[in-house]
């Protein structure tokens, strides 16, 4: 089985700030915006008012976070899609799902993912407070540092659709994937499995989901570094003839110490791929991101 650690969600260069840990504890991934140039090329996707997080329309949460410095009433990606609340109405059928074009695609094309294989998808989160019943990001100096973490996961049910080239279902018609089809090259959409399972063993969740709330294992970032400094399990470092996670050949960016292995992270990158073939250590770490879950 494959490994995909995917980055998505806002960042410095897609949004411009992090996605909010919110004060209860639970992971809001913001869906980066559909920017100025992609919309005069007829690229199109659903208004952050029409998205919603506990009944919230997320155009609030992003308004006071922003200050009112963002722009809501641009249209956002919704991708990866996860949450069956997130956005109304649904079609039956309905399906988790996450697309993919271009060079990225191509990269996990050439890695032959596919049917089983599982992405865990990572953002830049900070954590957040209420203050005069205003949603804020925690300072810095208060422990309000941009991290970055885990916030789901979709295990892929089958094979990839490959968009203007398979059959597409009908509850599929509002992804951001299918309406702006004709604008995306190499364009493929991955569909959840029914349930998650790792090793052979079901483990009762979800092929795809969020995780519900903050927990130290979700956290890649190197509590005592920068957020692209990643702190990963001992067996993670990428001794012969286990390869280094794609994307991050140059053996400069390891390092390792008696308990953990550490990455300096590339800045620029959606994809990253491992196989459990050669990291069977990863089966024992994956149960372990979905134990005591809050």
């Amino acid at each position: 089985m494959k490994i995909i650690l995917s980055r998505k969600g806002f960042d410095a260069g897609a949004g411009g700030f992090a996605s909010p840990i919110m004060p209860c504890g639970r992971l809001l991934s913001l869906p980066i915006p559909v920017t100025p140039t992609q919309m005069e090329n007829g690229e199109v996707g659903i208004p952050y008012a029409d998205l919603r997080f506990d009944g919230q329309p997320v155009s609030e949460i992003i308004n006071q976070l922003s200050r009112g410095r963002f722009d809501v009433n641009r249209p956002s990606h919704l991708d990866p899609d996860l949450d069956r609340d997130r956005y109304e109405p649904r079609e039956q059928g309905w399906k988790q799902t996450f697309g993919q074009q271009d060079r990225w695609q191509t990269h996990l094309r050439s890695k032959e993912v596919g049917e089983d294989d599982l992405f865990l998808f990572f953002g830049r989160f900070r954590r957040t407070k209420y203050e005069n019943s205003q949603l804020k990001y925690v300072p810095p100096k208060k422990g309000g540092k941009d991290i970055h973490i885990i916030f789901g996961w979709l295990q892929v049910g089958g094979k990839p659709l490959a968009v203007n080239g398979d059959d597409i279902p009908d509850w599929l018609h509002y992804h951001p994937h299918i309406v702006n089809g004709g604008i995306y090259p190499n364009n493929t959409i991955y569909i959840a499995a029914e349930h998650l399972t790792l090793d052979g063993h079901n483990l009762s969740r979800r092929g795809a989901g969020t995780f519900p709330c903050f927990k130290p294992s979700l956290q890649l970032s190197d509590p005592r570094g920068p957020m692209g400094r990643w702190r990963l399990p001992k067996w993670f470092y990428p001794t012969p003839p286990k390869p280094p996670l794609s994307c991050h050949d140059n053996l400069e960016r390891w390092a390792a110490d008696d308990d953990h292995t550490f990455l300096q992270s590339v800045p620029i990158g959606q994809e990253f791929v491992f196989d459990t073939e050669r990291y069977p250590e990863a089966i024992d770490w994956l149960k372990g991101l979905f134990e005591n879950c809050c």
